[in-house]
């Protein structure tokens, strides 16, 4: 076995590990009631099974079964499901890395049994690009990808829905220490139609009603400094963290 496979360990509500899996390289989770749905790639010494690989755990089901879902594209060697998004009963795959990608999307009205509705193409923004994380709502899709070339390295932010923009960063290479300038956004979040970004691990937003642009994002200050993540609280709290704390912002 691979060290580098990424394991799935599940846990009761005592922290007891009552199973472990290792079918695959896990890269993304989301869930709805009582299913989980995770994506990932093969394990790559599986010479009969490659690409991208998407399953779901019924935990109503005390046996943990993986149940793989049905994929409706060509599956390729290094390709993986890098983010699982869900909107209501909408569940969305994004597929990443070799053009071309995909956001490949299914009806879980009922949740254990994902139904495949449509497949859309993605633009390609670069090479090798990476989708980071993506978030969605009922009028917006973002997603955060990176790309990696001869010159540096882009950031980008695409956004669909009641209207379509990008976000772009160029990174150039930092010569004296032979590696990449510090990254310029660090995380994204969808809030209504204000997408959040940690800029430079500084908060702020762009609203995505006015133009979408860099020039337009507006910072917001924060108790803490050197922030690393932000998520969004049930009740549409922005909850900004770094390495000890976090720290909950409303707009």
């Amino acid at each position: 076995m691979c060290f580098d496979l990424k394991a799935l360990r599940i846990f009761d509500i005592n922290g007891k590990l009552i199973n472990e899996k290792f079918n695959f390289n896990y890269k993304s989770i989301a869930c709805k009631k009582n299913t989980v749905y995770f994506g990932g790639e093969y394990n790559s010494e599986d010479f009969f099974k490659f690409g991208e690989t998407v399953v779901l755990i019924d935990f109503d089901n005390s046996d943990f079964n993986l149940v793989e879902i049905y994929l409706p594209i060509e599956l390729i060697h290094g390709k993986s499901i890098d983010d699982i998004l869900i909107n209501g009963n909408d569940l969305i795959l994004v597929d990443n890395i070799v053009f071309p990608k995909y956001i490949i999307m299914y009806d879980i009205s009922t949740p254990k049994n994902p139904l495949h509705t449509k497949t859309d193409e993605l633009p390609n923004n670069g090479t090798y690009e990476h989708i980071v994380k993506g978030d969605i709502n009922n009028n917006w899709m973002i997603l955060f990808s990176t790309t990696v070339g001869d010159r540096g390295s882009s950031q980008y932010v695409s956004i669909s829905g009641k209207k379509k923009g990008r976000l772009s960063i160029h990174k150039s290479w930092d010569q004296e220490n032979t590696g990449f300038l510090i990254p310029i956004i660090n995380d994204i979040c969808l809030i209504d139609n204000h997408l959040f970004i940690l800029m430079n691990k500084e908060l702020g937003y762009v609203d995505l009603n006015d133009d979408i642009t860099i020039s337009n994002f507006k910072k917001i200050t924060t108790k803490h400094t050197d922030l690393k993540r932000i998520f969004k609280s049930p009740d549409n709290c922005l909850i900004v963290i770094n390495e000890n704390e976090f720290e909950q912002v409303k707009m």
